[in-house]
């Protein structure tokens, strides 16, 4: 007795809700009685002996009168319906035309990609035309230059071997054609002899041909192209601000434009409001700059030292982290005393090399200690890592630190002329140090990490060797240019520093290899350097070295001109020690110092 369909007109069919009532007049089961009372508290039809046996404390009422009840209660009920019904409608309207121009907006992407490809294709044909008439003329100029060298050695053979059978001639022939042809087989064999002694017998070009790609056409091209969708949503989109910046100071951020699947929108055209607020109420005027990319470029400069409020809306929404807050710092000629010490609870010996990580974690190596303290981000001492020795994860005598994007820490450990990489954690990985065959890394101090590559100073070696994270050697920097190398950095303009110990100066070197000059001279004057030992540079450019010989760290701008020095010889604060340790940035742009001789981190604050 069931309805019963096929399925797929079942499938055809749109979904309804169908209300099947029960039929007029229907009587009682149990009473064959017309079901004239309704039990509310039941929700059931009954009659009336039904009302009087179970239903008579319930609450219940005739059908007629709980049917206008019901239907007054439906009406109020169905009064929205009639409203999502017509805003549904339109809505489905609007869903449906974008459905459309989905479709013919493929279609237009379709016809571009097959553009773009079509002209790359094109052009490739062209690479491979060129390449192939390139080596069509390569080689007809190689043939014909061997050719020539061959027809010449042959010839000379052919000669040579003919001088071979008029002697044979001789030795058989009689004594009067021996001493008659004696002068004229001399005489060959000296002019062959001239002329053999003149012959190239080597290959004059060798089948040495070969086809090398060029690498970088897989990185200037990593995929076809990018599909991009405009439908922004500002709580998606980032902006990369500064935690602080230096008064005065151009700073940049970047702004990026996401979609609802948090993926960077090409097209923009979208208003990016960008304002900024001193504490003091000021405002301060932002540049902004569209790359047609989804991002966009912003500029500012803040005079004021102290809290900048950053409001960065899209659509008039604030995006994702904003309003930012970002601290303006004085001038690096305020710097002066220390607003803070570290020394590891008291634990810390000889501290020479320092580096942050993530989270404002950082690590200091401590050369008398022979391992290394880590502390986090607000500077308490959270464990030791390694001891004295040569295993793996032991140390003798560490200086030179540095982390990479992946939190991996690399330690220069010099007495045992390698350098070792760990992770966070603090997990030995591996260790390298042999370079080339018969050569390893000679006393090595400092390390840092740049462009997916290993910088280590070799101090006795006097070079900048170079490899690769997985420990291979790629090559050196600065040898015979350098005299005992201490810790390294990297410029804005992408170019290598170097504490060049012996020197008394800062070396400058291209990431080719190419010496470029160098900052300051010997001496205690204003701008001048006594054994530079650390290094540092921050996001502007600016250079602060520790120097050895003067007990100082002197700073310089990002046109290598001197603009202050501060510290002196001594325990106090502000003074230095044997200042053999480097310098470091946190990311709330402190100062870090390894004051070696006073076993201790000096922190300024600008």
């Amino acid at each position: 007795n069931h309805s019963m369909m096929p399925l797929g007109e079942l499938k055809s069919q749109k979904e309804t809700i169908t209300i099947k009532p029960k039929a007029k007049n229907a009587l009682c089961q149990e009473h064959e009685l017309e079901l004239n009372f309704y039990c509310e508290t039941c929700d059931q039809l009954v009659c009336q002996y039904c009302i009087m046996k179970d239903h008579l404390k319930h609450d219940h009422d005739t059908v007629k009168k709980m049917a206008m009840k019901q239907r007054k209660e439906l009406e109020k009920v169905m009064e929205p319906v009639e409203k999502m019904i017509t805003e549904l409608s339109v809505a489905c309207q609007k869903v449906s035309s974008e459905r459309d121009k989905i479709g013919m907006q493929a279609k237009d992407v379709e016809k571009e990609i097959d553009r773009y490809y079509d002209d790359l294709h094109h052009r490739l044909q062209q690479q491979r035309d060129e390449l192939k008439k390139e080596l069509g003329e390569v080689t007809r100029q190689k043939k014909k230059e061997v050719t020539l060298q061959l027809e010449q050695m042959e010839g000379t053979q052919a000669q040579l071997e003919s001088v071979r059978e008029l002697n044979g001639a001789m030795k058989i022939g009689s004594d009067q054609e021996a001493m008659l042809m004696k002068k004229q087989v001399v005489d060959n064999v000296k002019r062959l002899s001239d002329d053999y002694s003149k012959l190239d017998t080597q290959p004059v070009s060798l089948a040495i041909v070969e086809f090398v790609a060029v690498e970088e056409y897989k990185k200037a091209i990593p995929q076809f192209g990018n599909l991009f969708d405009d439908d922004i949503c500002p709580v998606n989109c980032e902006a990369d601000l500064p935690q602080w910046v230096i008064e005065g100071e151009k700073s940049r951020f970047k702004v990026l434009m996401k979609n609802q699947k948090n993926h960077l929108c090409h097209k923009g055209e979208r208003k990016v409001v960008i304002q900024a607020q001193t504490s003091r109420g000021d405002m301060i005027p932002v540049d902004i700059k569209d790359n047609k990319d989804g991002r966009y470029s912003a500029s500012f400069v803040a005079n004021q030292v102290g809290e900048v409020k950053f409001s960065v809306t899209i659509k008039g929404q604030q995006i994702k982290g904003s309003p930012f807050n970002v601290n303006v710092h004085a001038t690096y000629t305020a710097i002066n005393r220390p607003s803070k010490v570290v020394n590891g609870d008291g634990k810390m010996g000889a501290p020479r090399g320092i580096a942050f990580g993530r989270n404002g974690m950082w690590a200091v190596t401590d050369e008398t200690n022979h391992c290394v303290w880590i502390f986090d981000g607000q500077d308490r001492l959270v464990r030791k890592l390694g001891s004295h020795g040569s295993g793996n994860g032991q140390f003798i005598r560490p200086l030179g630190i540095a982390f990479d994007d992946r939190n991996c820490l690399y330690v220069s450990d010099i007495n045992n002329h390698r350098v070792q990489k760990f992770e966070g954690s603090g997990a030995y990985l591996l260790q390298f140090s042999n370079k080339k065959k018969g050569s390893r890394t000679n006393h090595p101090l400092g390390v840092m990490v740049h462009n997916n590559e290993i910088y280590i100073a070799e101090s006795s070696g006097n070079c900048i060797s170079v490899f690769q994270f997985d420990g291979r050697y790629c090559h050196d920097i600065g040898s015979g240019d350098l005299s005992y190398p201490y810790y390294i950095a990297f410029d804005t303009n992408n170019q290598l520093l170097v504490a060049d110990y012996g020197h008394h100066c800062i070396s400058i070197f291209t990431l080719d290899g190419n010496y470029v000059g160098k900052i300051g001279t010997q001496g205690s004057g204003r701008g001048q350097l006594s054994h530079p030992c650390g290094i540092a540079t921050d996001m502007y450019g600016f250079i602060f070295v520790t120097e050895y010989g003067n007990s100082r760290v002197s700073i310089f701008n990002k046109d290598h001109v001197f603009i202050h020095s501060f510290g002196s010889s001594g325990p106090g604060p502000g003074q230095f020690a044997s200042l053999y340790g480097t310098i470091a940035f946190s990311p709330a742009g402190d100062i870090y110092v390894c004051d070696k001789g006073n076993k201790r981190i000096q922190i300024f604050s600008t």
